[in-house]
């Protein structure tokens, strides 16, 4: 069976490529033969010379390096993926489309709404949906794609990520729409451990971050903490100035951090992911991001977020959870994930 992921799985973000790297896992092993399919919708090459040329005409030369080796590292990740180029020939080879993961379908975002293919227009064959969101998108972000709830129509299954989404999507459709982990979870930790790239910190504090979250309030809680326990603080993948060190943007590097801090404060979704998949002392620092608190509301595991740092010492000291229990929880929901594909490829 040839399976094609319909993804921005060419991102320079290391939650994207992660997702997309364990949905490929995840149908390889039930005997897919997995391509991505070539959207258009990420250029990095042209992301990396626009942002470089904007640093040079700043007069921030020492940024451009950087640039360019984060497009190097992402670049060299996605030779592991084989491409489904949008042409007729290719595209009639697919026995199967997979929309998702991640926020294909945040059609409050511009680049989304023009980018059809998210919901499989211009797709013939099967078409099935994986777990993807519609982040904090609305009805109103909804009626500029017209299109969508006649795709929803089309497709063979669909599933999502969060409940918020499940929400807004069926109100377009009666078809059945599950609620079901993201990717990352699907992957077992053999093969985390076998990705993993390098770190050269120990004794640190990760803070895995967008990197604009961070009131100034926060950050003088947070450097308080780190040095009455004696630890550095390390960004990822983004350089923060008031951190001690910093790692080099790589989407296995970044399974390395997590697997070595000592604790992870984090405001990503795919930050809380890591966390949780690698049972770590973590605080979600959400703000207004839907996504970390449906995520951590999903596990049943809420108290894991704070509105902000303060306090973060007697977070650490009395917050905690149950790594077993969470453990046998995302078993669970591996196992859910897998019945669906398995179900809505036909496989017995």
């Amino acid at each position: 069976m040839k399976a094609c992921i319909v993804t921005v799985y060419n991102s320079t973000n290391c939650g994207s490529f992660l997702q997309a790297y364990s949905l490929k896992y995840a149908l390889e092993k039930l005997g897919a033969e997995v391509t991505f399919l070539k959207t258009g919708v990420k250029k990095n090459r042209r992301i990396m010379l626009r942002k470089s040329i904007r640093h040079i005409k700043k007069g921030r030369f020492s940024k451009v390096r950087p640039e360019y080796r984060k497009y190097r590292n992402f670049e060299s990740c996605l030779k592991s993926f084989d491409i489904c180029r949008m042409n007729k020939k290719e595209l009639s080879r697919q026995d199967v489309f997979i929309l998702g993961s991640d926020e294909i379908w945040n059609v409050s975002r511009n680049i989304m709404r023009r980018a059809d293919v998210f919901w499989g227009c211009g797709l013939d064959g099967k078409i099935i949906s994986y777990a993807p969101s519609v982040n904090t998108a609305t009805e109103d972000d909804m009626a500029l794609v017209p299109y969508a709830e006649l795709a929803l129509e089309c497709m063979n299954s669909i599933s999502v990520r969060d409940s918020y989404s499940k929400e807004l999507i069926s109100k377009y459709t009666d078809k059945p729409v599950e609620i079901l982990c993201d990717p990352t979870f699907l992957l077992p930790a053999e093969e985390y451990d076998r990705l993993a790239g390098s770190c050269p910190f120990d004794d640190f504090i990760l803070i895995y971050s967008a990197g604009t979250r961070f009131t100034a309030e926060d950050k003088k809680a947070i450097k308080a903490f780190a040095e009455k326990k004696g630890k550095k603080l390390a960004a990822f993948p983004h350089d923060l100035d008031w951190c001690d060190v910093h790692g080099e943007p790589h989407p296995l590097d970044a399974i390395a951090y997590f697997k070595k801090a000592d604790y992870v404060i984090t405001d990503t979704f795919h930050g809380t992911a890591l966390s949780l998949i690698f049972g770590k002392s973590f605080l979600a620092l959400p703000r207004e991001n839907k996504k970390v608190e449906e995520l951590l509301e999903y596990f049943d595991l809420p108290q894991l977020m704070r509105s902000d740092a303060s306090g973060v010492e007697e977070y650490f000291e009395s917050t905690d959870y149950s790594r077993e229990k969470l453990s046998l929880r995302i078993n669970k929901e591996r196992e859910k994930s897998e019945t669906f594909l398995k179900n809505a490829l036909g496989i017995q």
